[in-house]
């Protein structure tokens, strides 16, 4: 089973709105999008638009993965303004993205990343 559809649809929403604040969120400066992401910003714009069907087939399985992992572990330094663009906890993201790596335990290490 893809892990669309294992994913509720709480989770999902949780998704395409971290897709989103990856895209317009302040979070990632525009020289390393990529790589830290390992797709370009209208990449991660083009899956959250067409989301959960993203425009590429497997395309979401890497691009949900780094977005989800870097919004919780990368040192952004703005964790103040998370909630300006995503209504989910940082601890709610942290079991989607354990449930989308079919985790059972979720481990946090460097401040927060969620390592596999």
């Amino acid at each position: 089973m893809n892990p669309i559809a294992r994913m509720t649809d709480q989770d999902r929403q949780i998704i395409k709105e971290c897709l989103d604040a990856a895209v317009s969120g302040p979070f990632f400066p525009d020289w390393e999008f990529d790589t830290l992401i390992g797709f370009t910003r209208d990449e991660i714009a083009a899956i959250a638009a067409s989301w959960p069907a993203p425009p590429i087939v497997g395309t979401e399985d890497d691009a949900v993965n780094n977005v989800l992992n870097n919004l919780l572990g990368y040192p952004h330094g703005i964790e103040s303004r998370w909630h300006e663009y995503l209504p989910a906890t940082r601890s709610q993201v942290a079991q989607v993205l354990a449930r989308w790596r079919r985790e059972d335990i979720v481990e946090q290490a460097h401040g927060g990343a969620i390592e596999r």
